[in-house]
């Protein structure tokens, strides 16, 4: 446990010097320690129930997750049997980045998964919505419909991502509604709806 405590310090002294107009997209892979820190909480997870962790071994976890969202290999690697447990824990007290990517890995594995991904399916963040949406779709939870076609309608212009996933949610569920929101997306504004709707319908995504 102390070693994932130093490495995540380790970190976040090193995030602190980064300039704020530097942290956007992909600035955490700059890190040159990820190794050690991967090492140290494969170390921490394994050393005993992730039920147990200390609540501020919990937090250092979760923001340890969030700052490893592209490669996501910390959320990989939290124990099966933990995940739903420190699901809850992000619900309550996590980063978006941190729950999404737990709410991804509840789309493949975990018991407990439905109801932890409805209450990710109404998160403030719309990235957290989409990525618990589809995990729901994964999980063929019939909830997923119903929610996507939501997340349709409050999609706002110039940002067609929910209604792409809306659509890739129908067809993994083989809804009903789908070939009428084909439609739609055919005739949408947005040139990415457009041809994300017509690559669906050919066949060209995977489902």
């Amino acid at each position: 446990m102390r070693a994932f405590q130093v490495a995540v310090a380790q970190f976040r002294a090193w995030a602190e010097g980064v300039a704020a107009e530097r942290q956007c997209g992909e600035w955490e892979c700059d890190y040159e320690h990820w190794p050690a820190l991967y090492t140290a909480w494969r170390e921490l997870v394994a050393g005993g129930p992730v039920a147990a962790w200390a609540p501020d071994v919990v937090a250092l976890a979760l923001y340890a997750i969030a700052r490893d969202n592209e490669c996501q290999r910390l959320a990989r690697d939290v124990p099966t049997d933990a995940l739903a447990w420190l699901t809850e824990r992000a619900l309550d007290a996590g980063e978006p980045d941190a729950k999404w990517q737990l709410g991804v890995e509840l789309g493949v594995r975990g018991e407990g998964a439905v109801p932890l991904l409805l209450a990710l399916a109404d998160d403030p963040d719309e990235y957290v919505r989409r990525r618990a949406i589809q995990s729901l779709a994964r999980r063929s939870a019939p909830e997923a419909v119903a929610l996507a076609l939501r997340e349709w309608e409050r999609c706002p212009p110039g940002e067609p991502w929910a209604r792409m996933n809306a659509l890739w949610v129908l067809r993994r569920m083989q809804a009903l509604e789908l070939e009428a929101y084909l439609l739609r997306g055919e005739a949408d504004d947005d040139e990415l709806l457009q041809g994300y709707s017509a690559k669906l319908r050919r066949g060209e995504l995977d489902a």
